[in-house]
């Protein structure tokens, strides 16, 4: 059966605690499904974890809530999307904002038709999935994953729910506890949900066999949030101590309550048995389940109800041999076995949490015992390839036989800044191949061109390029080591930001194919001549246009790199080492002249030659797919 392509849509991409998703979207990549990733907002910070590198699909965000604006500002938005903005604002409230769903679906399905997109999926029931009723208008399938907290709590209307069950193609509840909640609420959408379990890639999870803790240690992971129990884990701890049992607690994982329960610890005595060792990496998570005896988590209702529902960490916990100790809360009992492999204890119970952990530090053979009994679960019941093979099955089903329209221009024409003005009519468009793309916009004061801001595409947020240039070190020494190349012509800041740049496309332009990359003017040359450093196959191209605003000397330096140039500067074209035409006419409007009238010289300026634009571009293309 024909795999469709598929986008996930998240309010937030990545975050650190949503390892599932990750996780999932791997297993259907090595399914063979294509998958694009679409986020309303940036990250809410630059961490990553490693395991994204390799991801194959790439990760798409809006521009600037001014040029979503200024996208929507067109009659066809009204036209097709105006009513139900109206309808969802009177039935729902306007802080739902129905207005601002609607945008951001506009935006996206434009570039999922572009990129040949035939369904969504979303995971969470919340604004995402509320922009997805959107999407559907625009002619999109979707679908979504609700764990619990999402639509009992954050999303805040049972009718905008219902309203997404009913629109939806199907609906994915993690565990049966969640998919009885939605068949409540839902109950005219419940022959369309199922129930699919978070999966993990059991093989990833490898234990150390001889552990040599001097003391049992305990390990937890999870955001120090109220509904994670972290509090009675401490309390519990305090009541082991005062019994002498000795035991090591590692806390994986940040919240806004680290200080009260620091705070705890001390009041306990027991800051020498638990360490809140902060945000980890995937791969560091993995080493501390390694090296763990077992693994706990304390999960509660917290004071507005919500909880835990399937926590994934649990899962990887079973699959490292680990016993659990947690406690009856939601879906945590359809995970844990009780007495086979762990023990679940009454939510906020500290004498009995302490009495469960106090047997698995007691007895070797009893962890040994009830990790193999995990570690059988999670390969029998939670692997992908259980979970990631019944979802990817629901995919097939609603795509069509034929693919959709997928845009394949390979050829980037890439500017520095992007002002808003109008591209010549002249320039090569989408349907020849061509991809215009923007390091930064910036507004001078009037709307921006809607037919030129429909074409060109944006870098994202600086949290994103940050995190890029972050995780790819090997690329950003490589980078840094060239830099003395330049010498003190290019300053620091120009550096780094070109530097930034060049580190993200060269980690998301090969995801569409790209194979050429056109700097169309002076400002955008040093980013790709930086790109060409970390992506030696790629062909580079320039434009520099009359009195550049990159120094000569910079220029006349790095532009022998290139593969194809057009240089209008008539000083830079006496220095540089390769010869060079002027192909493209970048000239001034006007051109300089000096009359003599004996004594005296007379400078004037008269307009230039007129340029066939269109001829010019046109062969310039040409030359470009060639290379």
């Amino acid at each position: 059966m024909r795999k469709p392509r598929v986008a996930y849509l998240f309010s937030r991409y990545p975050v650190v605690s949503q390892t599932f998703c990750d996780s999932e979207m791997l297993a259907l990549e090595e399914r063979g499904f294509a998958l694009e990733i679409a986020s309303l907002n940036p990250p809410p910070n630059s961490f990553r974890h490693e395991r994204l590198d390799r991801m194959k699909a790439e990760i798409h965000y809006p521009p600037p809530p001014e040029l979503r604006d200024a996208l929507a500002a067109c009659p066809e938005f009204e036209q097709q999307l105006g009513t139900l903005i109206k309808d969802h604002d009177e039935r729902y409230g306007t802080s739902y904002k129905a207005r601002t769903r609607a945008k951001n679906a506009w935006y996206f399905a434009g570039l999922f038709k572009k990129l040949g997109v035939e369904h969504v999926h979303v995971h969470f029931a919340n604004r995402a999935t509320h922009s997805a009723l959107f999407l559907k208008k625009l002619g999109f399938s979707f679908s979504f994953t609700a764990h619990a907290q999402d639509f009992m709590f954050d999303l805040g209307s049972n009718d905008l729910l219902a309203e997404m069950a009913r629109e939806a193609s199907f609906v994915i509840a993690v565990s049966d506890y969640s998919k009885g909640l939605l068949c409540e609420t839902c109950p005219e959408s419940a022959d369309k949900m199922m129930r699919i379990y978070n999966g993990i890639e059991v093989h990833d999870f490898h234990p150390v066999q001889h552990k040599h803790n001097e003391v049992v240690r305990a390990i937890s992971v999870g955001r120090l949030i109220e509904f994670k129990g972290f509090q009675h884990l401490i309390g519990a701890c305090g009541l082991l101590k005062r019994r002498g049992i000795k035991l090591q607690v590692r806390v994986v994982g940040e919240g806004p309550m680290r200080g009260d329960l620091e705070k705890k610890i001390m009041e306990e005595n027991v800051a020498d048995m638990i360490t809140l060792l902060g945000v980890k990496s995937q791969e560091e998570v993995k080493r501390e389940l390694a090296e763990a005896d077992f693994f706990v988590l304390p999960s509660i209702f917290d004071s507005v109800g919500a909880s835990d529902i399937l926590p994934t960490v649990i899962t990887e916990a079973m699959a490292c041999y680990l016993p659990v100790v947690s406690t009856t809360v939601a879906g945590i009992p359809e995970m844990v076995a009780e007495g086979e492999s762990g023990f679940l204890v009454e939510p906020a119970d500290e004498p009995a949490l302490a009495e469960a952990m106090a047997k698995i530090v007691s007895s070797a053979e009893l962890r040994h015992q009830m990790g193999a009994v995990g570690r059988k679960r999670a390969e029998d019941i939670f692997t992908f390839a259980v979970t990631a093979g019944v979802l990817g099955r629901q995919f097939e089903e609603i795509g069509s036989p034929e693919a959709a329209f997928r845009d394949a221009s390979n050829i980037v024409y890439l500017h520095d800044q992007w002002d808003g003005a109008e591209l010549h009519s002249s320039t090569p468009s989408t349907e020849q191949g061509v991809r215009w793309l923007a390091l930064r916009s910036c507004s001078n004061g009037s709307k921006p061109h809607l037919k030129t801001l429909q074409r060109m595409e944006l870098l994202p947020d600086a949290s994103v390029i940050e995190s890029i240039w972050l995780r790819r070190t090997q690329a950003r020494a490589k980078l840094e080591s060239v830099r003395s190349d330049l010498g003190d012509a290019v300053d620091g800041v120009a550096f780094y930001q070109a530097a930034r740049a060049a580190v993200y496309l060269s980690d998301v332009l090969p995801k569409r194919n790209t194979r050429v990359v056109h700097a169309v003017d002076s400002r955008s040359v040093l980013t790709v001549w930086l790109l060409k450093r970390l992506q030696p196959e790629l062909r580079v191209a320039a434009a520099i246009e009359e009195e550049p605003s990159l120094s000569r000397g910079v220029l006349s330096r790095i532009l022998n790199d290139f593969d194809a140039l057009s240089v209008s500067d008539d000083k830079l074209m006496i220095m540089l080492k390769k010869p060079a035409e002027d192909l493209l006419k970048l000239r001034l409007p006007f051109v300089r002249s000096e009359l003599k009238l004996g004594p005296f010289r007379l400078k004037r300026k008269k307009a230039a030659d007129k340029v066939d634009r269109a001829k010019v571009e046109s062969a310039w293309l040409s030359r470009l797919k060639k290379l």
